[in-house]
């Protein structure tokens, strides 16, 4: 068995998941599924685990990891099957478009591990691989359904073609691959993540999500041209995987605080998709920054894993949130990618992009700028492709080398978009984290981030600034009290100002904090300890916590503990807020 970290890993998450999967025969439909922590439920993809319990059994010879992927697979045809061959999301679900994932690792655990199965095992599942594959012939294209599911469709055709020898999956594989290739922008980001898939804002904005392309999308062209041979979509490919790396943090997150599905970020990536190793790494011979991004963002995966299991994001453990399964099991797969291919840990190291950027790099069709400053990385929006994310004129990451997030985006509500993959907090509504102008009136909020006409200038100089002007708005738009806010990057400091005609606004600053740490707070300043250094909080206006007396609020997305500052506004009075670190 190979001794690397990446083994040990992908052992300790495939034996938690073991330690919660149900053995008792008594109830069929519950025998051989995985019972979430969190959910206290069974995920109807928990048998996307079947391919690294054979990558396990493969390093160990230990008949444990046989047995699971067995019983996987007896659960998920119990369970999730259709006569039509597909499988569905969840028992209550009724989106057959999963089989795309179920297909692939399906079909990998027969090309990698197949010789390890007995007869009736093997010929059990490439039948089933071949009735799925049947299936996707004549859904994908009627579903239209996000980017994400015609490119995995193409990587799970070619999956079954390499099985089975099909000539028609091969030939469909191809043409879903480069039809594909029409949906990069010329910024090289891929866009698609939204309805329709093809879809335009006013400002121009496409549905641009960074977590599902760098964890699902992008890797499964790779997969594609891996297994067919058709190295010829590589280029382009290549391309926007350059292009998405611009927004990996130095510490390996990935910063989807602006993205069109963002409501499933969580700091190291996606809640239910793979991994970036799948792509990043399997090019990292060629591309030494994106072996150093594999590298980067495995480290943040063993860092969230707690007893085993992959929490949904820096601060879920220290919260108290139960670690949901599903980022587990997905993300095991692109584990085992890992050990498959013998993925080794870089050597020498190399920089990232955003490590070394400085200055100001927009995106248009996302309407998103990156800004890079001395240790201070930024992101800014002005989108208006989703009304339930706010990002009108918002800055949605504040990142230092010297304390990692100072401040990152939520949705404005946590709504649970996606139920059965979305857990519920202990704080069933957690207040939104994205710095903001809030006006409360009636029960009725009013904000900056509201406004999807706000109007965004950025300039490059001795500071870098983004300025964003319109009218504070709710959820439906409407609105009379204009703003302004301005956000300056220098070396040392970060500088807020912001302006209103509106009387009684607060602007709110929710400042990035565990629990374990401590802060003190007075009229004007504040002083936030992170580890071995201090965040220093300077404003104009009256500075509170609200509500009174909270210590931390805690946030799903991002996956963040924050101290709820609020900074008092008057009617046509600027306010400013410094931000040092020392």
């Amino acid at each position: 068995m190979q001794q690397n970290e990446y083994v040990n890993l992908l052992r300790e998450w495939c034996d938690a998941l073991i330690a919660l999967q149900i053995t008792d025969k008594t109830h069929p439909a519950l025998y051989g599924g995985i019972l979430c922590p969190s959910c206290a439920r069974i995920h109807g993809r928990c048998a996307d685990a079947m391919y690294p319990m054979m990558v396990m059994y493969d390093q160990t010879g230990d008949e444990k990891y046989l047995r699971s992927a067995k019983m996987l697979f007896q659960w998920v045809e119990n369970n999730m099957r259709r006569p039509d061959g597909s499988y569905i999301n969840d028992t209550n679900s009724t989106w057959q478009g999963i089989t795309v994932f179920a297909s692939v690792q399906m079909g990998e655990c027969l090309i990698y591990h197949g010789d390890l199965l007995d007869e009736k095992t093997r010929t059990a599942w490439t039948q089933r691989l071949d009735e799925c594959a049947a299936f996707l012939m004549g859904f994908i294209d009627a579903a239209h359904p996000n980017i994400n599911y015609p490119i995995t469709c193409a990587t799970a055709l070619a999956v079954a073609a390499k099985v089975l020898g099909k000539e028609e999956y091969r030939l469909k594989s191809y043409e879903l691959a480069h039809r594909m290739m029409d949906y990069f922008t010329e910024d090289g980001l891929l866009f698609g993540e939204g309805h329709p898939a093809e879809g335009i804002s006013p400002k121009g904005v496409r549905f641009v999500d960074l977590g599902y392309n760098v964890e699902e999308s992008l890797p499964s062209l790779v997969t594609y041209a891996r297994i067919s041979g058709d190295d010829s979509i590589l280029p382009e490919v290549v391309r926007s995987m350059k292009a998405h790396l611009a927004f990996m943090l130095p510490d390996g997150g990935w910063d989807n605080s602006w993205g069109s599905r963002s409501a499933k970020w969580t700091y190291w990536g996606s809640r239910t998709s793979d991994g970036c190793q799948i792509a990043y790494g399997y090019l990292g011979k060629e591309y030494p920054e994106f072996a150093e991004a594999a590298q980067r963002n495995f480290e943040l995966y063993r860092a969230c894993t707690y007893g085993g299991l992959l929490y949904g994001g820096p601060m879920y453990h220290q919260a108290g949130e139960l670690p949901c399964a599903h980022h587990t099991f997905c993300h095991a797969k692109t584990l085992a990618f890992m050990v498959d291919h013998g993925f080794e840990k870089p050597s020498p190291r190399v920089s990232l992009p955003r490590e070394t950027a400085q200055g100001i790099t927009s995106y248009p069709t996302a309407r998103t700028w990156l800004f890079a400053k001395g240790d201070w990385r930024a992101t800014t929006t002005d989108s208006d492709i989703n009304p339930l994310y706010a990002y009108g004129g918002a800055l949605t990451m504040l990142w230092n080398r010297k304390t990692g997030p100072v401040l990152a985006s939520s949705l404005r509500d946590y709504i649970l978009v996606e139920p059965n993959n979305m857990q519920l907090p202990q704080i069933v509504e957690p207040p939104c984290q994205t710095p903001r102008i809030e006006l409360r009136e009636q029960g009725t909020a009013f904000l900056n981030i509201n406004d999807f006409s706000a109007d965004a200038t950025v300039t490059d100089g001795e500071k870098l600034v983004f300025q964003a002007t319109g009218t504070l708005r709710d959820k439906g738009q409407n609105g009379e009290h204009t703003y302004r806010v301005t956000y300056e990057f220098g070396a040392d400091e970060v500088v807020i100002r912001a302006v209103t005609s509106a009387e009684g606004a607060v602007y709110c600053l929710p400042v990035i904090c565990p629990e374990a740490e401590e802060y003190h707070a007075e009229p004007h300043d504040a002083i936030i300890h992170r580890g071995t250094h201090t965040i220093s909080l300077k404003t104009s206006g009256a500075l509170s916590v609200s509500p009174t007396g909270t210590k931390r609020v805690f946030h799903p997305v991002g996956g963040f503990q924050t101290i709820p500052f609020e900074i008092a506004m008057n009617a046509n009075e600027e306010i400013t807020i410094s931000l040092s670190i020392s």
